[in-house]
């Protein structure tokens, strides 16, 4: 499945593409991941707690007060933000146990927030919480698993640590599964069950599992080929700013497959897809842009560059 998948916490880019055979194929979505935020609390204790009872609560080891008191570090909620300070009291609740310390400890130390940067460490806890049944915690050692990160790589773990995730209805988990049975990497290669966890996420929102959804109905993988179908899971995924359903649509607009061509359309979505795409992906749009504009007249083009700023009005609203 390549070296890096998709969490809340951590984003590093998939190489390589998946496309059909044709000229101008559309792809499979496998940039996974969005940016791996640092840890932050999900409670907070009062402003200016060094004199409060839950102060002195968690000094005295309470470890609901320890994890909250390390978010006011985190956030600067009442205190001088601290991250190493944050890290230390998220450490003592997770010590006890406390699930999302457990998970915030273990986001510090992938990420270096507060800490120096710890692969193992950061799978030692994450394994903690994923042991309590955290989806999150579940997801994020399944990545480690997957890209070899603080502990051997091993894609089978990887998945199983998924579908444990993925059963709790965790929308990147189940992404992650549809591209590990797609692709035949830590379970067997199963398309079927690919479009099951694709459609999954992508009907809870997921932009990913939508793109990798509207491919399976355009190659025809797992379901009839559809070519319309493909095209409304690709609008739907971009608008949730997935950048393969943009260079997805004006495939097929190209094509005048699953719509009718139009290359002023086609031009507006390769367009888009071009402010976004990765440094890899950026010689392939601009390909496609390149035909177009051979094809377009002056007043097509004027039009198009029009499209763009009108799509990119609603998207921003």
């Amino acid at each position: 499945m390549g070296d890096t998948r998709t969490s809340m916490v951590f984003a590093v880019a998939l190489a390589g593409v998946l496309a059909a055979s044709r000229p101008h194929a559309a792809a499979l979505d496998d940039v996974s991941r969005p940016p791996l935020k640092p840890p932050a609390e999900r409670a907070s204790l009062p402003q200016d707690p060094a004199a409060t009872p839950e102060r002195v609560a968690a000094e005295q080891g309470d470890a609901a007060a320890q994890f909250a008191l390390g978010g006011q570090y985190a956030t600067g909620d009442g205190l001088p933000q601290d991250m190493a300070q944050a890290v230390e009291w998220w450490r003592r609740a997770a010590e006890q146990g406390h699930v999302l310390a457990e998970l915030n400890l273990a986001t510090a130390y992938q990420t270096g927030v507060g800490v120096p940067r710890n692969g193992a460490a950061a799978v030692a806890w994450y394994q903690k919480a994923a042991d309590q049944g955290d989806p999150t915690a579940q997801l994020h050692l399944g990545e480690a698993y997957e890209d070899g990160d603080g502990i051997p790589s091993n894609a089978v773990e990887a998945v199983r640590w998924w579908l444990k995730a993925a059963d709790q209805g965790n929308v990147l988990a189940q992404n992650h599964l549809g591209q590990a049975y797609h692709e035949g990497e830590g379970a067997p290669m199963d398309f079927a069950q690919a479009v099951h966890w694709y459609r999954l996420a992508a009907e809870q929102g997921q932009p990913q599992a939508q793109s990798n959804l509207g491919f399976m109905y355009q190659n025809g993988q797992g379901v009839a080929r559809d070519p319309g179908q493909a095209v409304q899971w690709w609008r739907r995924a971009a608008l949730g700013g997935n950048t393969s359903a943009l260079f997805n649509l004006a495939v097929a607009y190209f094509n005048g497959d699953g719509v009718m061509a139009d290359d002023i359309e086609a031009y507006k979505w390769v367009e888009l897809a071009e402010t976004h795409a990765s440094d890899e992906r950026q010689l392939k749009y601009t390909a496609l842009r390149e035909t177009l504009l051979m094809k377009m007249t002056t007043a097509q083009v004027a039009e198009g560059h029009q499209r763009v700023q009108e799509w990119t009005g609603v998207f921003k609203k």
